[in-house]
């Protein structure tokens, strides 16, 4: 994770001179977010980063399910072509407040939660936990909290229970963590799931609230070291927000895998986008535009199902090959834009639409949709390796089989790069597994894919390598490319500029 001076020269090829300038920058930096630089470890431009929360019982101790967890970031150091990783170092997030500061946990059992993202200016990653270290928590007498589960701590105060603030954790390329934006009044008794920022100065934030109307779920916006967010959609929950640029401008993307109560013309499972009138990122809840991407919103009186897809047998995954011909459920969490045009979904495979058959034979995998005609379409699923299970096997829908039994039944986390150009460039993508349930082994996975294929038949020789298995009592959450501290202008190149405004050739132009 860290890197000494000499490599850090020769993988940028600048003289020692800026490499030093460049360090003072990333620590003034680090000050900036508020944590000790020195006590911190750099990250390696280049590496892959995943988040991790853990059990500190047995795994097979079921009771040990929604406590609270430290949450560490693990980062890999990649071989080329990215089939391969080698652990390159940890990041502990802090346990302990200081100033301003707030303790961050995550809860060990909670699936939808622990979205590790880089911000779009590539020099944070964000993630988003509970205000409460573990210890504090796991060892409080009853009552507390009122809640032996972390996540369905109440973020709202007037109650008898202690306040537990839903928090955005910011961590700069140096190491430094910046948790001062512990947020009340959002994701009541629920999961805060995941956090988008530009620069760390303001956040998206994503989540469930404690029912289907409960006016705490959805996306919310906070300014950095704020302790309240104003609502921009809390309509339904939601899953993955982030923001994205496909030479347009930034736009804010969400994520959403919702079960309404009775019955609408709504597609309440679906990749949408969140805009002000204007279409750009909005501030607040007025004059909110919502455009459905995946899949686009057919209404049921035209045969349209709620965040469904109609299955063909080129876009079966194996699993759900029985309901060919009839409809399927999506899952959609992380998803990654490899061009305006190309966007990959990690889907779950446990769809929260429908009656439990129809439920639990989604769509897991590794979506790629492509925009054709304006309109985007799913044109094949990605699974080998994957090595899926049913989500009906599930024991609470069978009412067989142990409720620890293991398997795999899609993807959560989702991150990516293109090599090379055209459509024949490469799409080197990086995903995280979601479980059968709690218990589930957790892997990290690899998988190269053509841009410009439209055809699961082009994809014969595609399949996911397993870059990282987790230890018993590890659950695997986010995944995402380490930041990059900014570059900062050399100190010589600051002088340049005073002499050329104090000459007046800076802002002004000569009368002649």
């Amino acid at each position: 994770m860290r890197m000494d001076r000499r490599a850090a020269q020769a993988r940028s090829g600048l003289p020692s001179r800026l490499i030093r300038e460049a360090a003072l920058g990333a620590a003034l930096l680090g000050a900036l977010v508020g944590s000790s630089v020195a006590q911190a470890q750099a990250f390696t431009p280049g590496d892959l980063v995943i988040s991790t929360v853990s059990n500190s019982t047995s795994l097979a101790n079921a009771s040990a399910l929604d406590t609270a967890s430290p949450i560490t970031l693990q980062t890999f150091q990649l071989g080329a072509g990215g089939t391969s990783a080698t652990a390159d170092g940890s990041l502990v997030l802090p346990q302990t407040a200081s100033g301003a500061n707030a303790a961050i946990s995550g809860e060990y059992g909670s699936a939808s939660e622990g979205i590790l993202q880089q911000s779009l200016n590539g020099n944070y990653l964000t993630i988003m936990g509970y205000g409460v270290s573990a210890n504090t928590f796991n060892d409080a007498l009853p009552g507390t909290f009122g809640t032996t589960a972390l996540g369905q701590t109440t973020s709202t105060a007037g109650g008898s229970s202690t306040v537990v603030p839903r928090v955005v954790a910011l961590i700069d390329a140096n190491g430094g963590v910046d948790t001062s934006t512990a947020l009340t009044g959002v994701f009541d008794q629920n999961n805060p799931r995941s956090v988008t920022t530009v620069d760390g100065s303001s956040f998206y934030v994503s989540g469930q609230g404690a029912s289907k109307t409960d006016p705490t779920q959805g996306v919310f916006y906070a300014l950095r070291g704020a302790s309240t967010a104003t609502v921009i959609d809390n309509s339904t929950d939601t899953r993955v927000v982030s923001i994205v640029n496909n030479g347009g401008g930034n736009t804010l993307y969400v994520s959403r895998d919702f079960n309404p109560s009775g019955s609408g013309n709504q597609n309440f499972t679906n990749v949408g986008t969140l805009t002000d009138p204007f279409g750009n990122l909005p501030v607040n809840a007025t004059g909110l535009v919502t455009t459905h991407v995946t899949p686009p919103a057919t209404p049921l009186s035209s045969g349209g199902n709620n965040g469904s897809i109609n299955l063909t047998s080129g876009l079966a995954n194996g699993i759900n090959n029985g309901r060919i011909g009839k409809f399927v459920y999506l899952s959609p969490e992380q998803y990654f834009f490899a061009s305006p045009t190309v966007l990959y979904v990690a889907d779950s495979g446990q769809p929260k639409n429908g009656n439990v058959n129809a439920a639990a034979l989604g769509e897991g995998g590794l979506q790629k949709w492509v925009l054709t005609n304006g309109t985007w379409q799913l044109d094949y699923d990605l699974v080998a390796g994957l090595n899926l299970v049913n989500n009906a096997s599930a024991f609470a829908t069978t009412g067989t089989g142990s409720p620890t039994d293991p398997g795999v039944t899609g993807l959560f986390g989702l991150t990516g790069k293109v090599v090379g150009t055209g459509d024949s460039a490469q799409v080197e993508l990086f995903a995280t597994s979601y479980g059968l349930n709690e218990l589930s082994p957790s892997y990290l996975y690899e998988i190269t894919d053509t841009l410009g294929d439209t055809s699961i038949s082009q994809t014969s020789s595609e399949s996911f390598t397993t870059l990282y298995s987790a230890p018993d009592g590890t659950s695997i959450r986010g995944v995402a490319f380490s930041p990059v501290a900014p570059v900062p202008v050399p100190a010589a190149a600051w002088l340049l500029l005073s002499g050329l405004g104090g000459l007046g050739l800076i802002g002004r132009r000569r009368n002649l």
